[in-house]
């Protein structure tokens, strides 16, 4: 039986959801929180709470590593992922995902964890039409209109519902479009800066939207939750792209976006953004894979975490009024601050 005193280890603590994530447990009165970090990753964004967290340095490809880390972990809690859509680090994404979770399941097993909660995501269900009912049951096809990175989190899932079969207590919980405040230059929580530096285009489509803190929520009480194998989507609401980055806009004093993207030339856009990318460096904004996967209607079912989980969703308009308004006010600083 797990309890506030029982060892809980949290991969992608210095991340974006992972951060909330160790928050909420700390918030929550766990009082042995493992946290798994990269010797380069900063844990600044956790300083308030640095007396309630022990950091270890190293990485989920090192077997021999997570061997002895993991001993005597009661719960294992893995929030760790890459979140890139540029067609150069698709093969790093995979490895990241697979092998990684493979390993971490590895040692669950090895190691008798009593629960492994896996953070996955809406991506790893997949899309298969234009327009689409999805719940928990659907099932990752490789359409045209699914990602890299959907593919990546359906592999880890695989390693996951393997553990399962081999013995291993698990959650997989299936995060829709994540918002919230933090590091504004990573994870999904860019969109707040691109819409204050100016979007040129708005994706045609419809998707699912939560708060950060939600899906920390229902990671941190799948914990002591007693169901096994048990799989859900954690999305607020479903709203068209259009309508929440016009939110941010309104929040952000900018102007809004007004040309969609035309499916018609939407071979020229990222084509644009490729070569711009390469010539100064950055990052694009636009790929192939973002343009498909945002043009379709996704209507996601969260009926199952509100009934099973307990979910009491905010409502997202709620969300990106809260986090403008702190975008505002730390974003010329460069400061990185959790809601």
């Amino acid at each position: 039986m797990l309890s506030l005193k029982s060892k809980i280890f949290v991969t992608g603590a210095t991340g974006f959801l992972g951060s909330y994530i160790v928050r909420t447990l700390a918030e929550d009165g766990y009082e042995n929180i493992i946290c798994l970090k990269r010797p380069e990753s900063r844990t600044d964004i956790l300083d308030d709470i640095a007396d309630k967290v022990v950091w270890l340095e190293g990485d989920i490809l090192d077997v021999p590593f997570l061997s002895e880390a993991l001993i005597g972990v009661d719960c294992l809690i893995h929030a760790a992922a890459i979140v890139n859509f540029e067609p150069g680090n698709r093969k790093k994404m995979i490895q990241v995902a697979s092998d990684g979770t493979a390993n971490l399941v590895n040692m669950a097993l090895e190691n008798h964890i009593l629960k492994f909660v896996h953070i996955s995501s809406v991506a790893a269900i997949g899309r298969r039409k234009l327009k689409e009912d999805i719940d928990e049951t659907k099932m990752f096809s490789h359409s045209k209109y699914d990602t890299t990175y959907g593919l990546s989190k359906f592999l880890a899932e695989q390693e996951v519902w393997r553990g399962h079969a081999e013995g291993l207590n698990v959650t997989i919980l299936n995060p829709a479009m994540i918002l919230g405040a933090g590091k504004w230059t990573t994870s999904s929580i860019q969109i707040f800066e691109k819409v204050f530096k100016g979007l040129s285009h708005y994706p045609a489509g419809t998707t699912g939207w939560v708060d950060v803190r939600d899906v920390a929520v229902a990671a941190v009480n799948c914990v002591t939750e007693k169901f096994n194998g048990e799989r859900f989507i954690i999305s607020a609401e479903n709203l068209p792209y259009k309508v929440v980055l016009d939110n941010i806009a309104d929040g952000l004093n900018v102007k809004r976006t007004d040309k969609k993207v035309q499916m018609t030339f939407a071979g020229i856009l990222w084509r644009i953004e490729a070569i711009r990318s390469f010539i100064t460096g950055e990052k694009p904004l636009i790929t192939k894979e973002t343009i498909q996967s945002t043009s379709v209607t996704s209507v996601y079912n969260h009926s199952k975490s509100v009934h099973v989980l307990g979910l009491t969703y905010r409502p997202v308009k709620d969300t990106v009024k809260e986090v403008c308004t702190l975008f505002l006010s730390t974003y010329q600083r460069g400061s990185a601050v959790l809601g």
